[in-house]
């Protein structure tokens, strides 16, 4: 991980610009030098160093565009300049933090909402990501007469699976829960998804399981810490 740090920061500040660098290969390293993501629904992407510097890419990401455009690279290199991050700038090696000092993330996700819980020590804070497109009508994907759109399958939500793999990315280990089996199991796709676009993030992954009608927030914190205790 290291070395992939490495080639994508002097391919950031290389001359001639380079115009295959992968979105997802960039915001790993930005995320490793600290600096923080927040992708906006507007497709923009606001980033925020640890001195307070920000700066916003009009660049999209996700399946369509994984690659980072001419602007995009010229926004980021002005900014790590700023931030006086050279070609030469030391690239730690990756910390692998255990236990409470680990920034821990459960996600139960379904085609309606993903749920998110931050364990942080004994801080816990839940947010909710929802669906954008179709999936955001509620309809039950998991039958072919409902996810049928004029004689077509429904599209996946890739927005959707984008957002919870950004949040995924900010984490060090990823508790994933989900039920049903096939395509019914939306976490069995978010999980493709992460595998496809986001592989730097896979061995964070851990994938369980359940049946959420059985599961209260109570409970899944408790199989969460359970989980986390034994590993």
């Amino acid at each position: 991980m290291k070395q992939q740090h490495e080639r994508t920061l002097h391919a950031l500040l290389a001359h001639p610009l380079h115009h295959n660098l992968r979105m997802d290969d960039v915001e790993a390293l930005l995320l490793h030098l600290g600096i923080h993501i927040d992708h906006r629904s507007d497709h923009r992407i606001n980033l925020q160093a640890p001195s307070g510097a920000r700066v916003v890419l009009h660049a999209a990401s996700g399946k369509h565009h994984p690659f980072l455009n001419e602007d995009g690279i010229l926004r980021i290199r002005r900014f790590l300049k700023q931030e006086g991050i050279t070609p030469e700038h030391p690239i730690a090696d990756e910390a692998h933090p255990r236990g409470e000092q680990a920034k821990r993330l459960v996600v139960h996700v379904d085609h309606r909402s993903a749920l998110l819980w931050w364990l942080e020590g004994d801080d816990v804070h839940k947010s909710t990501l929802q669906p954008h497109s179709l999936w955001s009508s509620h309809q039950r994907l998991s039958h072919r007469h409902d996810r049928d759109v004029a004689g077509q399958r429904a599209p996946v939500d890739f927005e959707f699976l984008n957002e919870i793999s950004h949040a995924i990315l900010q984490a060090d280990r990823v508790l994933l829960l989900g039920h049903g089996c096939g395509e019914s199991n939306t976490s069995l796709l978010l999980r493709k998804y992460i595998e496809h676009h986001f592989p730097n993030a896979v061995d964070r992954l851990e994938f369980k399981r359940i049946k959420a009608s059985r599961y209260t927030d109570a409970e899944i914190l408790e199989l969460a810490f359970q989980n986390y205790k034994n590993s």
